[in-house]
């Protein structure tokens, strides 16, 4: 063989081999990537990442920082006016738009500043700086609102799972008991009455099976919109519903600390500060202005300074009409805070309520009725194997013991979604 045989041997058994070494490491990477897919979507890894990806907290955010940028201007005075042109040009006679020729006219330019009274300058910093404290409560509703979203999509996605299971076991078992069926009808064991209503058990148990494919899938499609991609991941194990991270009676008692009833809190203080701010014009604002006019080379230059004072005269007619106005206003605040409180404390005692309720029904789902319905399966069985019993005592007690299953998870996913409420309720301590 030749040299130039050779080289081209080699050439193409490098090609052979990058081309190789790069489908590995896409198979490597694909690998890779199907593994981490494959990870357990924690509950408070999902809380997690539902807030990194909230546009509206995102949006929230971003009207708390507006409002910090207020607080240091609303104290401020007023930007300066420049102020520049021509006094007493005369425009008949010989001198006319002359300026230089009498002694009147002169080129001026000076400078005017405003001086809001020192109480209207207090009362508008006070007013940015409580809006700034308003829009910061409405970042925690909107995140503890957020977290209770999220907790419950996650909770709906998992027990719909475990329902799904529950049917697909169901369908199982009469999957099997069907390949069996023709064997037992040629034996006498099954009428073939016994063996259509086996058939007819099994098309509804994959009918419901279907169905709860539906529900899975929009539970799923729930999580999806909050935690994105991270919904098609297997969910990991769930929380303790049977305990709250708060005593429900400090739950009750401190709605003070609820981010959503702060947020009508803060707004009566914002109204408040609002009476302050129309109260302040009842007080004369200033105003400064000092001019220099030029008449030089003929006549003396000039200097010009004038004070300006507002004269509230009316005050009867304008400024106590406003301060009434926001009165009315902060009275407004003030109802709608303590309605929202009423509210807010009905609706609490409501999620106590069913919380506990739902819990004794998983409790004595779990310690009562799920027990009964299994031995009733077992003495089915028992009897349809000795002869005694018939396959459609076994098919309904299979299915009543499924019914139990499914109950028992309706129930606990029913406390679980007012655990996710009444646990995320506020983000920060209760104060006992």
């Amino acid at each position: 063989m030749s040299l130039y045989q050779y080289q081209l041997l080699a050439r193409a058994a490098l090609r052979h081999a990058r081309k190789m070494f790069t489908l590995v490491f896409l198979a490597a990477i694909a690998l890779s990537a199907g593994a981490a897919d494959l990870r357990p979507l924690r509950f408070d890894e999902a809380l997690a990442i539902a807030e990194q990806r909230s546009s509206r907290l995102a949006a929230q955010t971003a009207s708390v920082s507006a409002a910090a940028e207020q607080v240091g201007r609303s104290t401020e005075l007023p930007d300066p006016r420049l102020k520049f042109g021509v006094d007493n040009l005369p425009v008949s006679g010989p001198d006319s738009y002359s300026f230089t020729r009498d002694s009147m006219t002169m080129k001026r330019f000076g400078f005017m500043q405003e001086i809001p009274n020192g109480d209207k300058r207090k009362a508008r910093g006070e007013r940015a700086a409580r809006e700034q404290v308003l829009e910061s409560a409405n970042l925690e509703a909107q995140r503890a609102a957020l977290r209770q979203d999220i907790a419950v999509a996650w909770l709906d996605l998992h027990y719909a799972q475990r329902a799904q299971q529950a049917l697909e076991q169901l369908v199982q078992q009469h999957r099997l008991e069907s390949e069996t069926i023709s064997a037992a009808v040629g034996a006498g064991r099954v009428t073939p009455a016994g063996a259509i209503a086996q058939r007819s058990a099994l098309e509804s148990a994959r009918d419901r099976t279907l169905d709860q494919q539906r529900v899975v899938a929009r539970a799923r499609a729930v999580l999806a919109a909050l935690v994105g991609d991270a919904a098609q991941r297997p969910l990991g194990a769930p929380p303790d519903t049977a305990r709250l991270a708060h005593n429900p009676a400090v739950l009750i008692g401190g709605l003070e600390s609820h981010p959503a009833q702060r947020v009508f809190e803060e707004r009566e203080a914002v109204a408040a500060t609002e009476v302050a701010v129309a109260s302040s014009a009842g007080k004369p604002d200033w105003g400064v202005e000092v001019s220099y006019g030029q008449r030089s080379p003929y006549f003396s230059n000039m200097l010009t300074v004038m004070v300006s004072v507002d004269l509230p005269i009316d005050k009867a007619r304008r400024q106590d009409r406003e301060v009434a106005a926001k009165l009315n206003l902060l009275e407004r605040a003030r109802s709608e805070r303590e309605e929202a409180r009423r509210m807010h404390e009905a609706d609490v005692r409501a999620m106590v309520a069913d919380w506990e309720i739902a819990g004794e029904r998983a409790r004595r789902f779990e310690a009562v009725q799920l027990p009964l319905a299994r031995e009733r399966v077992e003495l089915s069985l028992a009897a349809y194997r000795g002869g005694r019993g018939d396959l459609a005592a076994v098919l309904e007690a299979r299915r009543a013991e499924t019914e139990t299953q499914v109950n028992l998870l309706a129930a606990t996913l029913e406390r679980g979604r007012a655990w996710a409420r009444l646990n995320h309720l506020v983000i920060h301590e209760v104060k006992p």
